[in-house]
This record gives structure tokens, sequence and C-alpha cells, in this order.
């Protein structure tokens, strides 16, 4: 809830630094905030696997949470971008990683059954996360600051975090050093490679409506900027559904048949609704889809690896698909802002959002063909 919830909510961050407090800065330089602190907290994926074999996972997640609230208190502080891409973006990013990757993947230790159920229940707190601290985050920018905001923030992250620690029991705590920092059989694993691939495709855009919508808003729309955090308000409520309905169909019918459809449904709310149509009941329908369908998808993903390999070494394995996505999001992100910078002019939000469509195409082909490698019949569960 609040790794997942600040992460999401910096949207209306970003918003605030291009329109009032960057004002004279482009956007791509601003983005790398943003950029830091997504690809940070995918980036220590693979970390926070091996250090799960070595130490008590409760208290490597009361440690990280009291990083991530000393983050945002020094981001307080920060007066240049370059200050809050070290502590907004770097600091939070690699502190948040451990209770968000610990948080997800060590209920699947315990769960045999209905597992995409499970991750929804799991996920479901990123979404109500993101929500109440978009939320909190807008108010606190209006009456008290931006710099109260970020100390705000700060200790809450302290005290609930320290305070839901001890809920993170890993079911084998083992303590002995892993033999390989990277296992290479899974690595080259065929199966490992096209989820890989899908989702380096599929997550990298996940992060660009909560960034762009915002600012779309007040840019091109000329409307109110609470409507802007209104969006990804939408965005994370939606999701809510969209996590609890993947999760029921996919273990019904399988995890990567319904990661098929969430995808293409996700590019569809880019291509077939926030593209063609400049408006606000448009933008709205685009932000409620792509919450129904984006967000479910990292879920999706981690649902079928367990079905794959097992849930032995679930957290490295999740960790190495983390990574790939902390690339992902590294280079879509900076290359979108960089796209409206120039082909758009900051204003022209078309290629941007063409862009990011065309990247979950390119992963619903890949998925497409996933799924007929593994059996040619339609329906097939898988």
């Amino acid at each position: 809830m609040i790794t997942l919830g600040a992460s999401r909510a910096h949207g209306v961050y970003q918003e605030y630094y291009v329109i009032s407090e960057f004002a004279a800065e482009k956007t791509a330089t601003i983005s790398w905030i943003g950029s830091a602190q997504n690809t940070t907290l995918n980036l220590c994926g693979v970390a926070v696997g091996i250090l799960s074999q070595m130490y008590d996972t409760r208290i490597l997640c009361a440690v990280a949470s009291c990083l991530m609230g000393t983050a945002f208190i020094l981001a307080s502080f920060s007066t240049q971008i370059w200050q809050l891409v070290l502590t907004q973006g770097i600091m939070y990013g690699s502190a948040a990683s451990f209770p968000y990757i610990l948080g997800v993947t060590v209920p699947l230790q315990w769960i045999k059954k209905q597992r995409g159920l499970a991750l929804a229940v799991v996920y479901l707190g990123s979404g109500l996360g993101g929500m109440w601290i978009s939320l909190l985050t807008r108010t606190c920018i209006e009456t008290v600051g931006r710099q109260w905001s970020n100390r705000i923030l700060g200790c809450i992250m302290i005290v609930l975090g320290v305070g839901l620690s001890p809920l993170i029991i890993a079911r084998r705590a083992g303590k002995q050093r892993p033999e390989k920092l990277i296992d290479f059989s899974v690595v080259t694993e065929w199966r490992f490679m096209f989820i890989a691939a899908a989702g380096f495709f599929a997550m990298g855009p996940n992060t660009i409506p909560y960034l762009l919508m915002p600012t779309y808003v007040a840019d091109v729309l000329k409307e109110h900027s609470k409507l802007g955090s209104s969006l990804v308000t939408i965005i994370n409520v939606s999701g809510i559904f969209g996590r609890f309905l993947a999760g029921m169909l996919a273990d019904r019918f399988g995890p990567v048949n319904i990661l098929i459809i969430w995808v293409f449904l996700a590019a569809f709310s880019q291509l077939g609704i926030w593209l063609p149509f400049t408006s606000v009941p448009a933008v709205i329908a685009s932000a409620a889809l792509f919450g129904v369908a984006g967000a479910a998808i990292v879920g999706m993903l981690l649902n079928a690896l367990s079905q794959l390999f097992g849930v032995s070494r679930i957290t490295y394995i999740s960790g190495l698909i983390y990574m790939t996505y902390s690339i992902s999001s590294l280079i879509v992100a900076q290359t979108t802002s960089l796209m409206l910078d120039t082909v758009g002019h900051g204003t022209d939000y078309t290629w941007p959002i063409v862009y990011t469509g065309m990247l979950l195409m390119v992963a619903f082909v890949i998925l497409i063909v996933f799924k007929f490698k593994i059996s040619r019949q339609f329906t097939y569960i898988v």
C-alpha cells in the first residue's frame, strides 16, 4: 500500500514540479525523479531475492521502511532536481523495493490454490494506497506546501512500514548464502525469456499514464489541476476492480490467457480512446480502462511465474523480472518525455500516447506466440 501507493501517486508531484516548482526546466529533465524512483524500485529485485534467503524478511522490511521515510524527509529539504533524483528517486526506490517485492512474493509461499485471487488481494494495497496518497499529496501541497507534504508522507511511511513489517514472514527463511548470484539455468529457459520479453514491453509503459495524464489535463484540456490528481485516483480505484477480476479469471482460465486479454485492453485504452478523442470524458474513460487492465499486468506475470517455476525461489525469479522491468521503465519514461519535449513541443501528446500503446501491442504479440508455443489449442489453460 505504501510503496506502490507512493510510486503511483508520483504523478501529483510530477505535475507540481512541471507546472510550478521547476516550470523553466524541460519535462525530460524533471521526469528523471520518477524514472529513478521506479527504476531502482524494480532494479533491486535480485538483491531482495538474495538477501531474503540470508536474513529475516521482517527485519529487512522494517529497516527499508525507515529508509523510505527518511528519503522523503530529505527530499523536503531538496531544492534542485538532482537532489530530488537522489532522495525521492534513488534512495526511496531502493528502499521501497524490499517491502514491495517481499510483500508480493512471500504470500505466494503460503498459498497453493487461487493464487490469482490472492495476488489481487495483495495488490489491492497499491490501488488503495495510490488513491489516498495521491489525494493526501494534493491536499498537502495546496495547504502546507510541497516540502511539508514530503515530511508528512515520510513520517507515515516509517510508522506504517515498521508497524506492518512483523507480518512479512517467509515460509522458508533460509540462512545460507545462495550458491550463485544469478541462476543461469532460469535465465536461459525459454519460458522465462518469453515472460521477461513480454514484461519488458508491457510493464515499461505501465507508469506513463500516471505521469502524463495530470499534465495532459493542464496542457491540452486546460482543466484545473485537481482533475489531474483525480485521474490518478480513477486509475487506482479501477485497478482494484481489475485486479480482482483478473485474479478470479486467471484461476479459472490460466494467468497467461487472461494476461493476453488485459494487455490488449491496456493498449486499446491508449490507442483506441485517449489518442483519437481530445476531451475530458475520453481521458477519464482511458484512465478507467487502463486502471482495470494495466494495474493487473504485474500481478498476472508473477502468477504465471509461480505456475511455471513453482514458489520455492519465487522471490529470486521475480526479482529477475523486476530487474527487466526497471530497465524498461527507465527507457520508456525517458524516451516518452523526450518525445513530448521535442516532437510534441511540450504540449502535443500524440506520439507519447502512440509509443505507449504500440509497446503494449508488442507485448500482446509476444504473449500470443508464447501461448501457442506451449499449446496450439486455443482453449488450453496456461
